[in-house]
């Protein structure tokens, strides 16, 4: 039976469509996966949008292997740029760049691919190996524990990209809240729908995920107008290094270093073992197992002195974890439902959409299905690194394309994919409404990985909340399931030791200040806060809505829905409340605190915003300066953010008022004559960029649309 589902998994990917979305998964993640931004949760959350018009298999295949192509691209930038794509590259800049620099940046791409593939097909064979026990995972755990992994899952994911566990609360909350809206699962009554037909449903995935992730990433790489070398993943313009050159010998380099990765056969296990093992926990992230791989191989290793110089172990051990990390992640969400980060969490949102229910049953009902995930990440891993490889120096070429030229392509898109997904313009209002509010708690750092799986796990979570109400009524359960009080009390652990871990954090990035002058020892303490608090006013007005809102849920869910229909937003309105109760005295002390400095700050202000250059000859104006957000008040970056939000406001209702077809083409030709002079001063140049995106995206548009009224028309033929 195992043999024959192994096949079986495999020749479901060897028809047409399943090879077609197989390889071109991969390409996407090649490119996408470089440019710093929009990896990851970015084009995922785009791919949602047009998967009802995929097959399960070419579902899979589209998100797994751009996920597992993705990896090698990301550390490209890494070696060639001292820049890393993703986070997970990081790492990879500590040996890969001193290599590149010595004239070896072949030798170190060639040692990064190797690693990449072989360190995942390591993980897909431990994920085969965990596939024959998964099946048991649901009979251990029951719905009281359902629940404390949940609320693990949260906190552990949750506080992953934020400075605070109260925001992080505060984001799950929100999630869970909104994925309450809609019809009650237990009791079929209607909450916060307000008489609206479109929320009867509930809140559209792929609105929430394409309003939350890709579009505020593109207002921010809008905001820098720098190019791609020069943005980290949060839009901020950072130094870069100068791109290294691939010196003559490029390819020999390269077999060179592919057969050295081979010699290191138990740096490559070693790391493929702890990649899958940190990617079974929710939380963990690939970032903390490249350092954690790195770090085992530097204390074990006998060339421990040489590690940060450019040697061939530094390369292997994290690039080995990367994507076998990718691979562990999937035992939690076979098994349990249960996603590992936030592209996890759009992975899961995924299968809902197909109608797949992870969990208990999962292999039996889909005996194959595990074992066709696992070939697409070892294959896509596999094709990722070939394509990687031989598209190397474009890939570097990539990155000096300026951010703000992507900009009309991923708003098109984002704009588009939600009334692809359900054909109700409705949810492209929705796209709008969670791009204001992600830009938003993006920028005050609140947890947007906690906003999205809050709201994908809420009808597991609402499922096994009612489920335990009605095993074990009142509090029973502490008695009779004490597996699950280990994990509360782990829960309850974890918010601690993150909180302390995050106290910790900020008071090493800001040290005693040793100044003994008190008018430069105010000004070093203002600065300081400056950076800590850059919205303060915006902050606490955030944080008074935020708690007045949840509790106006909490009372109007208590007042107007029976018991078993209140629990849940209950639930989810308590946690915000709370958390934003936390947010409260630190909110208002910082902004009373502004007010009493912000004199004392003027003058830096003034001195932090570089000097406006000349005015241009051609143009007969200053053009805005670019900034890295340091201090209060509005600068070249806000002013671009800003306008970046206008532009997909102005976007939407051009769409509602002249349809697609006619708005697409205009706001491109539009955004690249005006919008990106900046970036692009030559009028040619911007005609030529104006006239081939208007006509790829009104084709892609056309294309979009022509296929929902095909597949509209067959349906009503049915």
């Amino acid at each position: 039976m195992f043999l024959q589902n192994l096949v079986g998994g495999l020749t479901a990917l060897g028809n047409t469509q399943g090879l077609i979305y197989l390889f071109g998964g991969s390409l996407i993640g090649v490119v996408f996966g470089v440019i710093p931004g929009l990896g990851g949760a970015v084009i995922l959350s785009i791919i949602l949008a047009f998967i009802y018009h995929i097959s399960l298999t070419g579902t899979i295949c589209l998100f797994l292997a751009v996920q597992a192509a993705s990896y090698y691209s990301a550390s490209v930038t890494s070696i060639l740029l001292n820049t890393p794509a993703h986070p997970e590259a990081f790492a990879v800049t500590f040996d890969g760049f001193p290599m590149a620099q010595r004239g070896e940046a072949g030798r170190a791409l060639g040692i990064s691919a190797t690693a990449t593939c072989l360190g995942g097909l390591v993980g897909c064979a431990v994920l085969v190996g965990f596939i024959q026990i998964v099946n048991q995972l649901p009979l251990i755990f029951h719905p009281p524990e359902f629940v404390a992994l949940v609320l693990i899952a949260l906190l552990l994911v949750g506080t992953l990209g934020t400075d605070k566990v109260s925001k992080a609360i505060v984001s799950a909350g929100i999630g869970i809240v909104l994925s309450a809206i809609g019809t009650d699962p237990v009791t079929a009554v209607q909450r916060f729908t307000f008489g609206s037909v479109a929320l009867i449903s509930g809140i559209s995935l792929v609105s929430l995920a394409l309003g939350l992730f890709a579009v505020p990433q593109m207002i921010l790489i809008f905001g820098t107008a720098t190019t791609i070398a020069r943005q980290d993943m949060m839009g901020n313009e950072v130094e870069a290094q100068e791109a290294v050159g691939l010196q003559k010998g490029f390819s020999k380099q390269i077999l060179q270093g592919m057969g050295e990765a081979a010699t290191h056969w138990v740096a490559l296990i070693r790391g493929g073992l702890i990649g899958v093992m940190t990617g079974v926990i929710p939380g963990i992230g690939g970032f903390a197992a490249n350092f954690l791989s790195y770090g085992v191989a530097q204390q074990t290793s006998k060339n421990r002195a040489l590690f940060g110089t450019g040697i061939p172990e530094g390369i292997i051990a994290p690039e080995a974890s990367s994507l076998s990390k990718e691979a562990g992640s999937m035992i939690p969400i076979i098994g349990l439902g249960i996603p590992g980060g936030v592209g996890g969490a759009l992975f899961l949102a995924a299968l809902v959409i197909k109608g797949v229910h992870v969990g208990y049953g999962f292999n039996t009902q889909y005996p194959t299905l595990p074992y066709e995930m696992m070939w697409v990440i070892a294959l896509g891993g596999i094709i990722g690194t070939a394509i990687g490889l031989l598209a190397s120096p474009l890939l570097a070429r990539i990155t000096l394309v300026p951010g703000p030229l992507l900009l009309p392509f991923i708003m098109v898109l984002s704009a588009l994919g939600p009334f692809v997904a359900d054909i109700s313009f409705f949810t492209v209002v929705e796209g709008l409404v969670f791009t204001i509010v992600g830009f938003l708690l993006r920028r005050l750092r609140y947890s947007l990985a906690a906003f999205a799986i809050g709201l994908v796990l809420g009808p597991t979570l609402e499922n096994n909340i009612f489920l335990t109400h009605e095993v074990f009524p009142g509090w029973s359960f502490v008695t009779a399931r004490p597996l699950a009080d280990v994990l509360f009390a782990i829960a309850i652990g974890v918010m601690i030791l993150k909180a302390v871990q995050l106290r910790g954090d900020a008071r090493k990035a800001n040290p005693p200040i040793e100044e003994e002058d008190p008018i430069k020892r105010a000004e070093i303490e203002a600065a300081r806060f400056a950076k800590q608090n850059p919205y303060p006013q915006l902050a606490m007005l955030t944080t008074l809505v935020l708690f007045g809102l949840s509790l106006t849920i909490v009372v109007y869910s208590l007042v107007e829905f029976r018991w078993n229909s209140a629990l849940f937003p209950v639930l989810g309105g308590g946690m915000a409340t709370l958390g934003a109760a936390w947010r409260v005295p630190p909110d208002i002390a910082a902004y009373i605190h502004y007010l009493k400095i912000r004199k004392v700050l003027k003058a830096d202000r003034l001195a932090a915003i570089a000097p406006l250059p000349e005015i241009d000859a051609k143009t007969g104006k200053k053009p805005l300066p670019t900034i890295v957000e340091k201090m209060w008040g509005w600068n070249g970056q806000y002013t671009r953010e800003t306008f970046g939000i206008a532009i997909y406001c102005a976007l939407t209702g051009a769409m509602y008022v002249f349809g697609f077809l006619l708005t697409v083409p205009v706001f491109t030709v539009l955004y690249g004559m005006w919008a990106a002079r900046r970036v692009m001063p030559s009028v040619t140049k911007r005609i030529i960029y104006s006239a081939v995106g208007a006509g790829v995206l009104w084709g892609a548009t056309y294309e979009m649309l022509n296929l929902l009224h095909l597949t509209f028309t067959a349906m009503i033929n049915l």
